[in-house]
């Protein structure tokens, strides 16, 4: 079991980075919504799928979704095609304008990332990056495991 002191500061220091981030979000003007950057990310890493998929893939309620997506699709970042083997259903994919956008909002991402670390040791930086995704990994798998617990 950890100690109590250990996930006290990591509970600190997630409170604080979540309100930091909040407050930047508010003062920067962005190519895309954030909440829509991650559904754009995964159409295009890994390829058009529906509502539903996209949905389940990112652990998000399929109304949630929904809503996301119509607003998306008036924005001109993703198209919606016929399902070809589900006639009830569609397929979404990012059109040009919404990778590019993606891409710009990626891009500045990644530059700001690297301005705040540029004087980091090069094993701080991959150290973060693998203890980031350790607890993203951790997070994911305890929600889904409460998910299944709940249902």
């Amino acid at each position: 079991m950890p100690r109590r002191s250990d996930v006290a500061a990591i509970e600190q220091e997630l409170t604080l980075l979540i309100r930091t981030v909040e407050a930047v979000r508010r003062h920067r003007s962005y190519p895309i919504e954030p909440a829509q950057y991650l559904h754009m990310r995964t159409l295009m890493a890994e390829g058009p799928q529906t509502v539903a998929a996209l949905a389940a893939r990112l652990r998000l309620d399929s109304s949630t979704v929904t809503r996301q997506i119509a607003a998306m699709e008036s924005a001109g970042l993703i198209a919606r095609t016929p399902h070809p083997t589900d006639s009830r259903s569609h397929l979404i994919a990012p059109t040009d304008e919404g990778r590019a956008r993606t891409e710009e909002m990626r891009i500045g991402r990644e530059e700001r990332i690297a301005r705040l670390v540029a004087e980091w040791r090069d094993d701080d930086r991959r150290d973060l990056a693998r203890l980031m995704g350790k607890f993203s990994r951790g997070l994911l798998a305890q929600i889904g495991a409460e998910t299944v617990d709940s249902d």
